[in-house]
């Protein structure tokens, strides 16, 4: 694969985003995620999955925003449009959080460092989520350049905190650092040790009981927490290309490509 490593460790299968210099997430990422993916699920000794940053300062910085802006382009020259009315069909960053969800093994997020944009997308997804305690920025940011969260940020933020909360994340825009989004409740807990140590324990103590019933478990406790997901998925990954081919859309994502717009902080 090209930009994970993985490591079994008897029945856990650690996973660690390897893109350097940025650590942003491509088309690469996700077929390598969705091969891996596929694999976890066939494979009966493996019974819990830990994914992890390579880079000590870093989980997913966002997704390549370079990829957008070309995403852009070629959609805007084909002239295309988008409307609620014509929901869009799954993608494969869709399919990839879509198998991470109907896993019957869990898949923990243990994050290290920046989650932003795509990162955070990838860690709701998620069944749970573990942050280092540390100065580094988490947060969906993509209002700031004129789109919105398109794999599930604002639905699965809003299932976990609630429409009123999600809104007040998303459409402000600011990073925020680990301890605020434990507040919020993006993640179960800030850890000030090592954090792959403490979400390896935690998938160790899981893999210890019997698998069909964390199956179970899971499936149930997704079932609860996801009604009607399917449809309000599907509206937002419409809207965001909607957004996306939009003129300020496409002048932020080259401003800060260029480096010239810059993200804010959340306040508080």
């Amino acid at each position: 694969m090209k930009q994970l490593k993985t490591e079994r460790h008897g029945p856990i299968l650690l996973v660690k985003f390897d893109n350097p210099p940025k650590g942003y997430m491509t088309d690469d990422t996700l077929a390598d995620l969705d091969e891996l993916c596929v694999e976890i699920d066939r494979d009966p000794d493996i019974r819990a999955a830990v994914y992890t940053g390579a880079d000590p300062e870093t989980f997913i910085y966002h997704f390549d925003t370079d990829v957008l802006s070309g995403m852009a382009d070629a959609v805007r020259r084909k002239n295309l449009s988008f409307s609620a009315d014509r929901i869009l069909p799954e993608r494969n960053i869709d399919i990839v959080f879509n198998r991470i969800a109907n896993s019957p093994k869990p898949h923990i997020a243990a994050i290290n460092g920046n989650c932003m944009g795509g990162g955070l997308e990838f860690a709701l997804a998620c069944d749970m989520r573990f942050a280092k305690a540390g100065d580094y920025r988490m947060g969906q940011i993509e209002i700031a350049l004129g789109i919105l969260p398109g794999a599930g940020g604002v639905v699965r933020t809003a299932k976990m905190i609630g429409a009123s909360r999600a809104m007040e994340l998303c459409l402000l825009g600011e990073a925020f650092g680990p301890a605020q989004a434990k507040e919020l409740g993006l993640v179960n807990d800030v850890i000030d040790g090592d954090v792959v140590a403490h979400a390896m324990d935690v998938a160790e103590r899981i893999a210890a009981h019997a698998p069909l019933a964390v199956q179970h478990i899971k499936r149930i406790a997704r079932a609860a927490n996801e009604p009607g997901d399917a449809d309000a998925l599907g509206l937002e990954r419409t809207l965001f290309l909607d957004l996306l081919v939009q003129d300020e859309a496409v002048e932020n994502l080259a401003a800060y490509n260029a480096g010239t717009l810059k993200l804010k902080d959340r306040k508080g």
